[in-house]
């Protein structure tokens, strides 16, 4: 019983991180594309809103960048319902997931 649940918090750990290293990923590259640091986004920060100078056209952009880096598909309905950094890490997880590439 004691190994089952060190082996959960083992595992529930490993997801932690590697969700942190996600987010990590995407704030990288985010600052990369805007040209300016943007280490105080969170996965709270309104995608549109927290980030200086992000106008419609410029998401449209830094989706598109974005899918160069992480090998996912942003679909014209999927723009929409992206509204924090907590959306696009929780959708790039699942595209990743479901084709099976490390995030």
């Amino acid at each position: 019983m004691q190994e089952e649940t060190q082996a959960e918090s083992h595992a529930e750990k490993q997801v932690e991180q590697r969700d942190g290293e996600l987010f990590t990923r995407i704030v990288g590259h985010i600052g990369e594309f805007v040209e300016r640091d943007v280490s105080y986004l969170t996965p709270r920060s309104h995608v549109a809103n927290s980030i200086e100078g992000m106008s419609s056209l410029k998401m449209i952009e830094l989706l598109l960048y974005l899918e160069d880096c992480f090998g996912v598909d942003f679909d014209e309905s999927v723009m929409e319902k992206l509204e924090t950094l907590q959306d696009l890490e929780d959708y790039i997880r699942g595209a990743q997931d479901l084709s099976g590439q490390q995030a």
